[in-house]
């Protein structure tokens, strides 16, 4: 319903199952930073296949995708097995001992899909006039929406978020009026003179560094989210 209205959805799914598998329109397989398929889904069995990696009925192609680049599949060892048998008067593609990351990624730069992405992208590059000199502003970040508005998001989650988890509110509260109202009492009846003031400076100095010292506790959000982030 949100890409229907014209939003970018991205989400992450870990070894789907077929009846998730077959929804999908275009599929890219990375392994150590290497592509080594992208096109359509519905073709990539019928890829691997003609490279050498044949699918076992009943498997579920996400998980025979994976298998193949990590190794683990029956298939790698069968396409090695026919790798030691390869008629001598041919001269092979693949190196048998390089890594399965490393023929795959090779088969696929020596593929029709390959060459057909390649060249759509040549002429993508032609239509923007890419041998013209970029400006350092092209370089530059920019976001679709101005400072004051991410502002106001960000600061409406988490005024959400501090609602939604009141605990921790009421919690920071009574430490605040706690300390409060022990400071206000060890201050409480100070002169106007020099030692009120000396006083006064160290009362400002104690409520600072505690301010301070409070302010670290929000690391722990950095730390808590940064997993779920990268």
């Amino acid at each position: 319903r949100l890409s229907r209205r014209g939003r970018t959805i991205i989400f992450s799914i870990h070894q789907p199952r077929y009846s998730i598998f077959k929804l999908f329109d275009s599929l890219t397989l990375l392994a150590s930073g290497k592509v080594v398929y992208h096109g359509p889904a519905k073709q990539a069995l019928e890829y691997f296949s003609s490279i050498g990696y044949e699918c076992e009925p009943f498997n579920n192609p996400a998980d025979f995708f994976l298998d193949v680049i990590n190794g683990d599949s029956t298939a790698v060892a069968a396409s090695k097995e026919d790798h030691r048998h390869v008629d001598t008067g041919k001269v092979a593609e693949d190196n048998v001992d390089s890594s399965v990351v490393d023929v795959l990624h090779q088969k696929y730069l020596s593929s029709s899909l390959y060459q057909s992405t390649k060249e759509a992208l040549r002429k993508v590059e032609l239509g923007r006039g890419s041998k013209q000199r970029v400006s350092k502003q092209e370089h530059e970040i920019t976001y679709a929406n101005g400072f004051l508005t991410q502002l106001y998001w960000v600061s409406k989650r988490s005024l959400k978020n501090l609602i939604r988890n009141p605990q921790a509110s009421v919690a920071q509260i009574a430490v605040t009026v706690i300390l409060a109202l022990v400071v206000g009492a060890i201050f409480f009846g100070v002169k106007l003179d020099r030692s009120g003031i000396q006083n006064r400076v160290g009362s400002l100095f104690f409520v600072t560094t505690n301010q301070c010292f409070s302010s670290v506790s929000a690391i722990e959000l950095f730390i808590r989210d940064k997993k779920l982030f990268v």
